[in-house]
Parts: C-alpha cells; structure tokens; sequence
C-alpha cells in the first residue's frame, strides 16, 4: 500500500478547503457591502440621463455629516419661488474639504447657477451636482 498523500490528495484537499474558506469570506463580505451600496445609489432619486441647470438664491448651506446640503430659491416657471436640494450625492464632509468647500463657500442670498441631474420624483424639487456649480459672474465654486 502506498502511503498517504503520494498522488498529492492532502495537497488537493487542503487547497480545495484554502479556496472554499476564501470563497466563503468573499461571499459574506459582499453581503455587508451590498446595505452600504444601496444607501448612497442614487439612481432611483435623481434621473441621471437628464442634466438640468438651474439659478437660485442660498437659502441654505451646511457643510456636515453624513451628508452636506445646500438649499436654494429657484423662480418657478409660473413666477413663485421654489426650495431646491442640491446634493452631491454620497459625499461627506471630508471628500469636499479636499474639493476645496468650506463652511464659507455658500452665502445666504447670493445666486448660484447649478447643474446636475433633476430628482425623479415630480413632488421634490432637486438636483443631483455633476456639472459644478458657480456664482452669478460665472467664477466657479470652490
């Protein structure tokens, strides 16, 4: 009888155990990733085939965890004042403050022109940033 382990069978076996342990971690890592993935997707909030610009009065500006806001005025079509969100998506404090954003970056009541994609939902007025936004001269902001 030959012993055991000359056709490499404990070689095999122990590398079939290496690849399911990793096969296994790999699946319950993707299963916590996946809540954090869907909480900062924003394809069902904003029509991200669609870029809108819009000019608006800062109502509002903060810049905070989890999510930093800005808040504006925007003249309807019909003459009346609308509260726009303008979001930047997942982003949090850190990622902005290396954009260049501060707490100062936005005063209330100076205009802003703002591009991105438009909220989805016809009953929230909002807009997703993707394409900057600046001032009312045209200087970019930050």
């Amino acid at each position: 009888m030959l012993p055991n382990g000359v056709f490499g069978w404990k070689k095999l076996e122990r590398t079939m155990k290496i690849r399911r342990v990793l096969a296994v971690t790999g699946f319950g890592l993707g299963l916590l990733v996946l809540p954090g993935l869907a909480h900062h997707s924003t394809n069902d909030i904003y029509n991200e085939a669609q870029t809108v610009e819009v000019t608006g009065k800062v109502l509002e500006w903060r810049l905070v965890n989890p999510h930093p806001y800005l808040v504006v005025e925007v003249t309807g079509p019909d003459g009346r004042a609308e509260k726009w969100d303008l979001s930047f998506g997942g982003s949090a404090v850190a990622p902005l403050r290396r954009r260049g954003y501060t707490a100062a970056s936005f005063k209330p009541g100076e205009v802003v022109i703002a591009r991105g994609n438009p909220a989805r939902s016809k009953n929230f007025r909002g807009i997703l940033i993707r394409g900057g936004i600046t001032r009312e001269d045209g200087t970019p902001i930050p």
